[in-house]
């Protein structure tokens, strides 16, 4: 390969890399909160709101709790693999649409507690939010 096309090569690869390394700050989670577990139940509900003002769409791939033994990536009443993000846009989880489930609850969750949320995208992004046990 000659020099100008090496030069051209890498030029590229140090543009795609710096605009990737770019995405990842532009995906933030926040006004994470989990619903009060009725009593003696061992899974608990919890919603995050993510961000991304990047210019692609990332997936929330994984999550984990603090206060679960696991945490299941749902959308209405299905378990999914993912949950999307678009580009330039934001998901509010919501009980009838994305959410998480935390199964396998540690501890007895009452309101005012704080359990620590990790979320982890395919874009190698991982999130960490803490969020607020309450009523509704």
């Amino acid at each position: 390969m000659s020099g100008t096309k090496q030069w051209l090569v890498l030029t590229a690869v140090v543009a795609v890399s710096a605009l990737l390394a770019g995405q990842d700050k532009g995906v933030k989670a926040s006004n994470g909160w989990v619903k009060v577990p009725g009593s003696g139940e061992t899974e608990a509900m919890a919603f995050v709101t993510v961000e991304n003002s990047g210019m692609y769409e990332i997936n929330i791939t994984s999550a984990s709790a603090d206060a679960a033994g696991k945490v299941e990536l749902r959308d209405g009443g299905q378990a999914v693999t993912f949950i999307n993000v678009p580009a330039y846009g934001r998901v509010d989880m919501a009980m009838t649409g994305a959410h998480l489930r935390l199964i396998g609850l540690k501890r007895a969750l009452k309101a005012g507690d704080m359990v620590a949320l990790t979320l982890s995208t395919d874009m190698d992004v991982t999130l960490n939010v803490t969020a607020t046990v309450r009523m509704q």
